[in-house]
Order: structure tokens, then sequence, then C-alpha cells
């Protein structure tokens, strides 16, 4: 699925910080759907404890660009991004992957400053969302992503966002994550 094109147009004009922002989002909607899926087996649980982690990271604009190069390094150790012959079919693989494929490129926006990763980020999104939209019929979680990527792309730099400021967008994509990992049990127990 595409990137919305006043989405990428903007995201390229923007400050690092801002960009900042908008892939702490995009990684805050599909952290719950990851500790979902995977949390449970206690096998990985460290890996769900270790997402979190990034995830509040990315929240935190003090955090150097060196750590978040070790976090992407960490997550490339995923299962799900283990090089495989074989297709995802399953529907907890498919969005764990997705899910983890999110927070790599918003780790690697962070380390690098690419916005083409932060790009990326989003992508890894929207296709999924555009995945359960196909597999639950009347879902519309594609376009609920591409409206909160519109609305991420107009936030404040990060680090000048104030704490309430902050815990109001998590919030925010907090509840889309769990709405999204809903519909995704949902889809597991048909």
């Amino acid at each position: 699925m595409v990137v919305d094109e006043a989405v990428a147009a903007t995201l390229r004009e923007q400050s690092q910080d801002q960009v900042a922002t908008f892939v702490a989002s995009c990684a805050e909607r599909m952290v719950q759907v990851f500790t979902g899926l995977c949390g449970d087996d206690p096998a990985r649980s460290g890996d769900a404890d270790f997402i979190v982690h990034v995830v509040e990271d990315l929240w935190n604009p003090g955090i150097p660009a060196e750590s978040f190069q070790r976090h992407v390094i960490s997550l490339e150790g995923f299962q799900e991004l283990e090089p495989s012959d074989e297709e995802l079919v399953e529907v907890r693989g498919i969005y764990s992957f997705y899910s983890v494929l999110a927070l790599r490129y918003a780790a690697l926006y962070r380390s690098n400053a690419d916005t083409e990763d932060a790009l990326k980020c989003a992508h890894a999104c929207l296709t999924s969302m555009g995945q359960l939209d196909q597999n639950l019929p009347g879902a519309e979680f594609f376009a609920q992503e591409a409206e909160f990527q519109r609305c991420a792309i107009s936030a404040p730099p990060l680090g000048v966002l104030s704490a309430g400021l902050i815990s109001q967008l998590r919030e925010g994509d907090r509840t889309a994550s769990r709405e999204r990992l809903v519909a995704i049990k949902s889809r597991l127990a048909s």
C-alpha cells in the first residue's frame, strides 16, 4: 500500500524531530499487535519486552542514534525478519512480521535520519492494515492508518512536545493498536 503523496512530501520537508514524532506514532500503533500476538509465548517474552523498550525510546528525543543502531541490529535478529523460503500465511506470523518491520524502520530512521526509512515504516503500517481490511469484511483499518499518518505529520517536533501532548498522542495510538489487536485475534478465532 502506498503512502499518501501529501504525507510523503511533507515528511521529506520536515525537520528530523518532526519525522521522529511521526515514526514514534507509527510504531506505537503497531506495538500492541506484536505484544498481544507473541507476548503470551514464554519463549518470546524477552522480545515483547524489548519491543516495548524500543517504542519508549522512540518517544525520547534524547536517545542517541547509536542506541537505535543497536536496536535495529537486535530487531533484525527477530524470527519475523529472518530470511525464509516459506511464505507467511499464518495470521499471527503475518501481523507480528509487520509489527517488527515497522519498528525496525522507525528505529532505523532514528539511527540515520533518512526520511526514506520513515516512509518505509509508514508503508509497513499501511500494508498491514490493508491486509487486515482484506481479511475482515467491512473493516476500515487502512483508512484509519492513513488518517493517523496525515494527523501525525502535523504534530510538533518530538524535542518540543510537552509530556501532556505526548501522552495524548500515545493514548490515541494505543487505542488504535488495541482495536487492531482485537480484530486480528477475531481473525485467529475464525
